[in-house]
This record gives structure tokens, C-alpha cells and sequence, in this order.
């Protein structure tokens, strides 16, 4: 339930807006499940990702993200995804907290294991595709080095 804070110290519940317009003079009108209707200007420009459906994840998906030390090694983090935005190129996940690089996971680990990455490629294990991964980074690190 994202709230939507606006200008005027108004805070609107998104779960309650049914309808959004937005007008010539910055403002927006929302008309609300109650019946009511606001029209103030929102701090935020893009709402339409407030409205896009979410729904609870079953437990055991754990998404992988990849950080490259300065050693050059790989490190792996594993994160737990609690949701899923349901939009209209995809399903992405969504994690527990604020977290600013929610979008750039590597794969997903479904509840049976199997492995997924955002571009519906599939491997059977978490090993597979790791052993993958780390063969195409240590290609583009070698032609990194080449061009230098």
C-alpha cells in the first residue's frame, strides 16, 4: 500500500484510489473508493507504478545478486523475495526494505531449485548457472584486458 504524499501535506492511500487524472496546472484529481475526490500536486511525477498489482510471494524464492570485489572476485548475496509487481512486460520480485539495487538481481532460485534470470533463461541448479556466469565474466574481463 503505497501512500502518496503531496505538496499541500495531504498523504493518500494508492489501495483507495480508483480513478487518477492528471491536469494542465501540475495538480492531479483523484477520485477516491469513498466516494470523495482530492486535487492536489504530488511529489511524485510518475504514479503509475503505484498502481500496479502486487501480489505475495510463496515462500522459498530467493533472488541472487552478483558484486564484483576489487580483487576481482565474485561475491554472491542471496536475498528473499517477499512479492511480485505484476506488470504488463513481466513479473519482477520485491524484496523486504528499501534496497536500491532491487532491479539488478541475476536470477531467481525457485522454491524447487530451478534458476531463472529476467530474461525467462532457465538452469536446473544454482551450480549450473553459476558456473556459466562466472565463464562469461571471465570473457569479458579477458577482452577488457586485451582492448587496454
Amino acid at each position: 500500500m503505497p501512500i502518496i504524499s503531496t505538496k499541500e501535506g495531504t498523504a493518500i492511500n494508492s489501495d483507495h484510489v480508483v480513478q487518477f487524472t492528471r491536469l494542465r496546472n501540475g495538480q492531479t484529481r483523484f477520485l477516491l473508493s469513498t466516494g470523495g475526490e482530492v486535487t492536489a500536486e504530488a511529489y511524485r511525477e510518475d504514479m503509475d507504478d503505484l498502481f500496479v498489482p502486487v501480489l505475495p510471494a510463496q515462500p522459498g524464492f530467493v533472488a541472487v545478486f552478483v558484486d564484483r570485489l576489487s580483487d576481482g572476485t565474485l561475491h554472491y548475496r542471496h536475498r528473499s523475495v517477499i512479492a511480485w509487481r505484476l506488470c504488463a512486460s513481466g513479473n519482477y520480485p520485491i524484496f523486504e526494505g528499501y534496497h536500491e539495487d532491487a532491479d539488478d538481481y541475476a536470477v531467481v532460485i525457485d522454491p524447487a531449485g530451478g534458476v531463472f534470470d529476467s530474461d525467462h533463461n532457465m538452469w536446473a541448479t544454482l551450480e549450473e548457472w553459476r558456473k556459466e556466469y562466472e565463464a562469461e565474466q571471465s570473457e569479458i574481463a579477458a577482452s577488457v584486458v586485451k582492448a587496454a
